[in-house]
């Protein structure tokens, strides 16, 4: 049964605020709680909050097959492992604000990845949305100072989410093989898994001088918020929106994180919008929206089937 318009663009109101509110919440995790147990604590308890909604949604066809297993531990040590241990050690010296705004760039960097992996044509307007994004990653990273960029002095909490943008794409190229087998739900379900193991395997010597148990409630909220809402509860409500509208019309509402990433850092963790932001932010968003602009309209005359599967791709580098 079709959802109505306004319940199903709900879905991506709740999704938006939720990811945007993970950069914040990951900055006040990374200040008490060390990086590698705060990204175990919260994968695990996302896959088990996911594992149920994925057997009540498919049932035993649900479980994972050891044919599926290759692809999804390669997902789980780029997507889950690597994006999170650069995205929490990156958020350890960077803000919320440039940090949401550098992975904005994300879909960019999965187009060239996957013409690389996966023989996808990349055409000159992708390659010029490329250019424009940068650009605006540059600004944002540089902080507008020529001077910075002449001297190569980075922050290097914007290096690691860099770092984490690109290992994200290698996920997104592993999600386009996956998903010629298994839903988007199951994908994500197990990739989580795989990445909270190997996760907590990194984790385990730190747990005893992590913090965890000397971190304050603000500290630990944040934590399950991360695990809950920004993991769990967004991914599903993400799914649920695009099955009524499809990938393409979906992709739109993505442009917005940054957005509600400054939102909620300007009251919570009082940082500023300076105009460096603002003018990183339209070039990203500028360079991104041309990048993608030919694909989505490609996509809009594609099979319903066949959109999820890409859509899921390019939208993960956000959250």
């Amino acid at each position: 049964m079709e959802e109505r318009p306004a319940k199903t663009y709900m879905y991506f109101v709740i999704t938006i605020l939720f990811w945007g509110g993970a950069w914040v919440a990951a900055k006040m995790v990374v200040a008490e709680i060390h990086p590698y147990v705060a990204g175990s604590i919260r994968f695990v308890l996302a896959f088990f909050i996911l594992f149920p909604f994925l057997i009540a949604q498919e049932g035993r066809g649900a479980l994972l097959r050891w044919r599926d297993v290759p692809v999804l531990a390669f997902q789980g040590a780029t997507g889950v492992f690597l994006y999170n241990v650069m995205f929490l050690r990156g958020m350890q010296t960077t803000s919320a604000i440039n940090g949401s705004l550098i992975v904005a760039a994300g879909p960019v960097i999965t187009a060239l990845v996957s013409s690389v992996y996966l023989r996808e044509r990349v055409g000159l307007r992708q390659l010029a949305g490329f250019a424009v994004s940068l650009a605006g990653v540059l600004v944002i990273v540089s902080q507008g100072s020529w001077q910075v960029l002449r001297q190569i002095h980075f922050n290097p909490g914007d290096v690691l989410i860099g770092i984490a943008v690109i290992s994200w794409s290698l996920y997104s190229v592993g999600g386009k093989v996956a998903m010629q087998r298994i839903s988007p739900l199951a994908n994500t379900t197990y990739s989580c898994g795989l990445g909270a193991i190997m996760l907590s395997l990194l984790a385990w010597p730190y747990f005893n001088d992590a913090g965890l148990f000397s971190a304050s409630g603000q500290a630990i909220g944040a934590l399950i918020y991360l695990a809950v809402f920004a993991s769990a509860i967004a991914f599903f409500t993400w799914f649920k929106g695009v099955q009524q509208i499809g990938a393409s019309r979906a992709a739109v509402f993505l442009y917005l994180v940054p957005v509600t990433a400054a939102l909620h850092a300007i009251p919570i963790l009082d940082e500023r919008v300076r105009g460096y932001h603002l003018i990183g932010a339209l070039l990203v968003s500028s360079g991104v929206y041309v990048a993608t602009h030919l694909q989505s309209r490609s996509r809009q005359v594609e099979p319903a089937g066949s959109a999820l599967p890409v859509q899921h791709a390019e939208h993960t580098s956000y959250r």
